[in-house]
């Protein structure tokens, strides 16, 4: 019954997971900078020090970008190829919860968690997304499953899976990453009065796996990059924290309200149920290994989220790592309420918060469709970096194509409508289990509008039509150059194929790796753009700034020609 609930699991989630999953165009940023940085590494032949437009990339370590490099190889450097190093990671996140779920409760919470991390906007959508994070929160969470394996007496093999899934967490995004489950546990056996037994948790055997996978490519990579481990180290985490950087890139952090409530939309219904399942999982007394491991699940979750609520520092994301941990506690809290125990949660207090929340997102979603409500372009600067940037840098992100949202908002009152009417059901009827299949129901129904909204929203901010335009038009010998930071564009990389200029672009990922000599060479000021465009060959200008503020303001008006304008990007050129 185990594997056919996993199973159960994992075709849920795959099928959400893999669903038109390269239908839409790389998403600029955050998608192409990872895409163009793997096909670098097959390009140049170099797998230890990682390029971006031929520039020295010391933002993240290489697991990524060496998996996207090995589908690259074979089906070339598209959408699909990229995109499924998350998609996967996705769906073993939902196969790993489910067995952790049932390790500590039952095959219900087991199923009820697997779907329930698989069922929420924020996992879902970065597990479309080219991006480190699932890839980082699947091995975090394969460590706490071994942890939970050997606490509970699976012996030295579960411990050095432990081990060796934090040393891959230290390749897939960051090497202070495995810090954090290890002060999880070290504070888990603190306040179960077992930190005496620390020898047995910490064998020499688990440390030299942890750190020979770990450590090589950091040490080679500094060996040959001198200065690397303090810009990753230092400047790229301690310095961030303490927003003093010396190599600053273009993001702005979120406030400690706005990451919160990124953090409940992104898990949102199950986010409603968090505070309660995380005061049962918290309180005395922890006496048996199982109670004192759903111990260890609420300490990683108040960990992450409150490390981040409090920090100078925090994106969107950051708190992805903790959903699997407040997945399993949503559902072993459901799971209580369905079966009816003496101090489990009411019926009314499991059901009426969703259908409140069902009911008012009904609401604005039909009269957003009507065209009574408009659509807050600040609303979505919250959860997109790259407006947010833009608005920090008192630009307005192109946003017209949020106009095409609206036929699919119709669908989200219908979905959202149906679920009330679901959970009212369940209420009027007293069965909770009914109320949590109408929640899951509903999300699985809401998911794939939400893929339709990605599609729209990647399209119309899509790079490809630019880089088209140049590819049609260019000759042997001509120049192209980006004005600003090239991430924002990375994705046209992968299309022309060729050296690209980056005009005052250092204020980003590349600034650390900018100051070595391979680089300077890339990187121009708006003077040496004013002579190139003055001189004889022919000069590609893509420019992600509005014309107001852009660099082609100084530029000679006759010899100014606006190519392009698409996607929140202007294309120039001193030629028509």
């Amino acid at each position: 019954m185990t594997a056919k609930v996993l199973l159960g699991v994992a075709a849920v989630a795959a099928a959400l997971f893999f669903m038109r999953l390269g239908g839409a165009p790389f998403l600029d940023p955050p998608e192409g900078i990872h895409a163009e940085i793997a096909w670098e590494i097959l390009r140049h032949g170099d797998w230890i020090t990682l390029h971006l437009a031929g520039v020295p990339y010391f933002d993240k370590p290489p697991l990524l970008y060496w998996l996207m490099a090995s589908s690259f190889a074979v089906f070339g450097p598209t959408e699909w190829a990229a995109r499924i190093w998350s998609a996967l990671p996705a769906v073993a996140v939902a196969v790993l919860t489910a067995r952790l779920g049932m390790l500590l409760g039952s095959l219900r919470v087991g199923l009820l968690a697997g779907l329930m991390v698989a069922t929420n906007l924020e996992l879902f959508l970065f597990g479309r997304m080219v991006k480190p994070d699932l890839l980082f929160v699947a091995l975090i969470l394969l460590a706490f499953l071994a942890f939970a394996h050997a606490y509970r007496g699976g012996g030295r093999p579960a411990l050095w899976l432990f081990y060796g899934a934090l040393g891959l967490a230290a390749l897939a995004k960051d090497i202070l990453g495995v810090v954090g489950p290890l002060m999880a546990v070290a504070l888990f056996f603190y306040l179960t009065r077992e930190s005496d037994a620390w020898p047995r948790w910490v064998p020499w055997s688990g440390v030299a796996l942890l750190l020979a996978i770990a450590v090589p490519w950091y040490a080679i990579a500094e060996l040959r990059n001198r200065g690397f481990l303090w810009y990753t180290i230092v400047d790229n985490h301690v310095l961030a924290v303490a927003r003093q950087r010396v190599f600053p890139d273009e993001d702005v952090p979120l406030s400690a309200l706005e990451f919160l409530g990124v953090t409940a939309v992104g898990f949102f219904p199950w986010a409603l149920a968090l505070p309660w399942a995380l005061w049962r999982a918290l309180r005395r007394p922890w006496e048996t290994a199982e109670a004192r491991l759903w111990l260890l699940l609420g300490l990683w979750t108040v960990g992450v989220i409150g490390f981040f609520t409090f920090s100078p520092f925090k994106l969107p994301h950051y708190g992805l790592p903790a959903f699997p941990a407040m997945a399993l506690l949503v559902a072993k809290l459901w799971d209580e309420g369905i079966e009816g125990e003496s101090d489990a949660p009411s019926l009314r207090g499991l059901l009426w918060p969703p259908l409140i929340g069902l009911v008012l997102i009904a609401a604005a979603s039909t009269l957003t469709w009507r065209g009574v409500l408009g659509l807050s372009p600040e609303a979505v600067s919250v959860a997109d970096m790259a407006s947010r940037n833009l608005a920090a840098q008192g630009q307005q992100a192109s946003l017209d194509f949020l106009s095409q949202f609206r036929p699919l908002i119709g669908g989200v009152a219908l979905v959202c409508g149906l679920g009330a009417a679901g959970i009212a059901l369940s209420l009027w009827r007293r069965q909770p289990a009914l109320g949590v299949g109408a929640l899951l129901a509903t999300m699985l129904a809401f998911l794939p509008i939400s893929v339709e909204g990605l599609s729209i929203f990647a399209k119309g901010r899509s790079v490809r039509p630019i880089a088209e335009a140049v590819t049609i038009r260019m000759a042997s010998g001509d120049i192209v150059a980006h004005e600003g930071a090239i991430e924002n564009s990375a994705s046209a990389l992968l299309i022309l194929n060729r050296p690209v200029k980056i005009v005052n672009g250092l204020q980003s990922n590349l600034s650390f790796g900018s100051t070595f000599p391979s680089a300077r060479e890339i990187f121009w000021d708006g003077r040496a753009l004013a002579d190139a465009w003055r001189g004889p060959r022919r000069v590609f200008l893509i420019s992600g700034v509005r014309p107001a503020k852009s660099l082609t303001r100084d530029l000679p008006p006759d010899r100014t020609h606006l190519l392009v304008a698409t996607g929140g990007r202007w294309l120039y050129s001193n030629r028509p």
